[in-house]
């Protein structure tokens, strides 16, 4: 049956507050004190618990429950109501039955009820949910545990099954895919979520079509925040262009600035990603990040990746044009020029920007930093030079960069 949240947890003594399916739960020990509805069609359930619960694995019912603790279960189909209730008395497990509000002698009715509900209580509470993995795995195997991973409503819940199942054993391929799948159609928590796919990636360091699944799953993550953090910890297993491709998806679904420089950052500076992953990245900084303070900076980060090559040059010089501040332009070549080992080819590239800089005063002093280091034996980059001299309207701004020209030339 599928069950769907209604009511949170209240649980004694906050740890955790996660937003679940539009309602918002309070999670700590889920040992101590729960009350919880859930529904479906037509039917209710009301789990009520307090202090140390231990349910069997196979869901046939309560194996440990402290003195004074309690659990109890009420069931509303077709407007009748049936009810147990299990508590913990001198070290004995008492039992209670009701049908319709009148209590019954426990039977086999009884022992059909719990047996009908206590695989819900276990997958929607997350009671004894260790267990409850280790025996789905070997009575039911792979597919079967996560057939129930995907019964499961209840955001903490599923990202507890998730993550046990990640941390017990190597998950086959197609069920890895099948669990990213769940968890993008399922969870409505982004901090759930995230943890979730993040933990999935460090247990099981997913690559190819699996790791394109994981990113995959991540694009339904609404925050900027959760996004950025889930790309942090993926960002070094970018081996395919179906993987690329992905990942640049879920940075596309980032709005903020601030958190779109923190995710292209870590991409822009690896040695151990490919140039063409690189070029990527640096693009999509010019296209999407509309700061130019965040822009400058995720530029001047990825200056010294840019290297010797004229490919990343000619990206990165193509982000600094769509600056719009004259300063922030200005230091981001300058970064380049500084951190970079620019070809001719480069150099001129990188002096062919400096002409859109508007400032007079800006576009002087970069050309002035930059006299001393250009190859002025090469006509291409000397004209490339003077050109950006005559974009300057200041009489004196203009004969100072002339000046710096005129004293690095052999």
């Amino acid at each position: 049956m599928n069950w769907i949240i209604l009511v949170g947890l209240t649980i004694l003594g906050f740890a955790a507050l996660m937003h679940d399916g539009g309602h918002f739960w309070q999670f700590a020990d889920l040992r101590r004190s729960m009350d919880l509805s859930i529904a479906a069609d037509d039917s209710r359930l009301r789990i009520e618990a307090a202090g140390n619960i231990e349910l069997a694995p196979d869901g046939s019912g309560v194996t440990e429950l402290a003195d004074g603790g309690y659990l109890d279960v009420t069931e509303r189909r077709n407007g009748m109501d049936r009810r147990v209730r299990f508590e913990g008395d001198d070290g004995v497990i008492e039992r209670q039955f009701w049908i319709g509000g009148d209590e019954h002698p426990w039977d086999a009715d009884a022992d059909r009820f719990v047996a009908e509900i206590m695989p819900v209580v276990l997958r929607e509470t997350g009671i004894s949910a260790r267990e409850r993995v280790a025996w789905l795995l070997e009575n039911r195997g792979d597919a079967g545990l996560v057939d129930e991973i995907d019964l499961i409503e209840s955001d903490f819940a599923q990202q507890l099954f998730t993550v046990l199942y990640a941390e017990s054993a190597k998950i086959p391929d197609a069920l890895f895919q099948r669990l990213a799948t769940i968890a993008e159609n399922h969870m409505g928590s982004d901090f759930s979520l995230r943890l979730t796919l993040t933990r999935l990636y460090e247990t099981q360091r997913p690559t190819r079509e699996n790791l394109a699944a994981l990113l995959g799953a991540a694009t339904t993550i609404g925050s900027d925040f959760e996004a950025r953090q889930l790309l942090d910890a993926v960002n070094g297993g970018l081996d395919t262009p179906e993987t690329v491709a992905a990942f640049f998806r879920v940075t596309d679904s980032i709005g903020s600035d601030f958190e779109m420089r923190q995710a292209l950052a870590p991409i822009v500076t690896r040695r151990d990603v490919a140039d063409d992953v690189v070029e990527q990245a640096i693009a999509t900084a010019g296209r999407d990040i509309g700061s130019d303070f965040e822009l400058r900076i995720v530029l001047g980060e990825a200056a010294a990746r840019v290297g010797s090559s004229d490919t990343l040059t000619r990206s990165y010089v193509t982000a600094t044009d769509s600056i719009g501040s004259d300063f922030e332009h200005k230091e981001a070549l300058l970064a380049l020029a500084n951190r970079a080992e620019l070809s001719p080819a480069g150099w001129r590239l990188l002096l062919m920007s400096a002409q859109s800089i508007g400032g007079d005063f800006e576009c002087a002093s970069l050309l002035t930093a930059v006299a001393p280091r250009l190859p002025m034996d090469n006509d291409g980059v000397v004209a490339a030079y003077r050109a950006a001299l005559d974009s300057i309207g200041s009489e004196f701004e203009r004969q100072r960069a002339a000046g710096a020209l005129v004293l690095n030339t052999p």
